[in-house]
């Protein structure tokens, strides 16, 4: 038997993942788009922190500001993937 309730809140929850995903994607595609006006924020918040000084001096790239918006649009991207199963 089918139950109708279940139904629903699967098919809500879909949606949600999906309108979730879809946000996602856009807001990582217009931070990568205007990555000069909000980058410096970051690094100037990541500088005074006693342990990301410490992981930098080992680490290439580090706070990796720069990729932060490929990792907003990969987990949009799955979760619209994920609202298709």
């Amino acid at each position: 038997m089918h139950n109708k309730t279940t139904a629903t809140g699967g098919s809500i929850a879909r949606l949600f993942y999906l309108l979730s995903g879809i946000v996602l994607v856009a807001l990582g595609l217009i931070a990568g788009s205007f990555g000069s006006g909000w980058s410096g924020l970051v690094f100037e918040l990541f500088e005074n922190i006693p342990m990301m000084e410490t992981i930098g001096t080992y680490t290439p790239y580090f706070p990796f500001v720069a990729f932060f918006p490929i990792g907003v649009v990969v987990l949009g991207t799955l979760l619209i993937v994920k609202s298709r199963q």
